[in-house]
């Protein structure tokens, strides 16, 4: 259902996707301060719909940082490298493909820092991880490069009543690499490491708002789940990454210009698509908000 906001509001509309997850937000001026009831109306349909999407032109790093306050509490980058200037919140990510990274098939050659194509929530790596996640495109491929979101609340809710006896109750490791990854990730320096000591989430995490349970994985950093020997926790991560992988869960994002997509890292996982032409350039900014620890 389309919600017009009016009177006493700015004049936007929360328009659902023609997808699993997701809403358009038309009309909302970002740069402006939204009234008490604007932000209400925006807040629940982040509840509601996981995914939005808020076009407009493009934003500089002090814009897309006042921006991605209204969604909580930006907090700095753990990897010094992607590290913005003078804005730590805030990160430069630069997934360009070039010719020398694939070979005929598009394979990659090496993806040491682009792990970004696996499904994952972000920040799943620390005790309190992400709330929201907003990225914001600066340039865009002619084609491809689209994020994907899927919907681990949905994927909960439709497994089977005796898997979900299994789970629930169930906690995993997560830490910033695992060998259970597709691909390694940047080299971290000592203060970083420090930084990210391995943690322990519940499988099936309960939403701080609504109330829902949504499965919680992330396949960059989820590496057993406690009580487990590895062969039995590999097998049913395995399992269950395929029943996320299911399209019924799933919403593609194709970027334009100017884009910011805001989402809930607590009932959500993404992931990028590498398949734009080599040389065409995709550039984003990202902020990620702080998060309670999961339940």
């Amino acid at each position: 259902m389309t919600v017009t906001m009016k009177p006493f509001t700015q004049a936007f509309r929360i328009v659902p996707l023609d997808a699993p997850l997701g809403a358009r937000v038309e009309g909302c001026d970002r740069s402006s301060p939204w009234d008490a009831d604007t932000a209400a109306a925006i807040h629940g349909a982040f509840l509601d719909h996981e995914v939005l999407v808020f076009p407009g032109t493009t934003m500089d790093a002090a814009q897309t940082s006042a921006f991605a306050r209204r969604f909580g509490e930006p907090i700095a980058e753990i990897n010094r490298e992607k590290r913005h200037g003078a804005w730590p919140e805030v990160s430069l990510l630069n997934s360009t493909i070039t010719e020398g990274d694939v070979v005929d098939d598009m394979q990659f050659h090496t993806q040491s820092v682009i792990r970004s194509d696996e499904w994952h929530t972000d920040q799943s790596f620390v005790e309190n991880p992400a709330l929201a996640t907003i990225l914001h495109a600066h340039e865009v491929p002619s084609r491809g490069g689209a994020t994907w979101f899927c919907d681990t609340r949905a994927a909960y809710e439709a497994l089977s009543v005796d898997l979900k006896k299994r789970i629930d109750g169930l906690k995993a490791v997560h830490g910033y690499d695992t060998k259970r990854a597709k691909y390694r990730p940047v080299a971290r320096s000592q203060e970083e490491v420090d930084e990210t000591p391995d943690v322990i989430h519940p499988l099936v995490r309960t939403h701080p708002e609504t109330g829902k349970k949504s499965l919680y994985l992330n396949f960059n950093r989820l590496n057993h789940i406690v009580g487990m020997e590895q062969v039995e926790s590999d097998a049913l991560l395995d399992h269950l990454g395929e029943w996320v992988s299911q399209e019924r869960f799933q919403y593609r994002h194709n970027w334009s210009v100017g884009d910011a997509v805001v989402w809930d890292n607590r009932c959500t996982m993404h992931r990028v698509s590498y398949d734009s032409p080599p040389g065409d350039r995709r550039v984003m900014l990202r902020v990620v908000t702080q998060g309670d620890r999961p339940f």
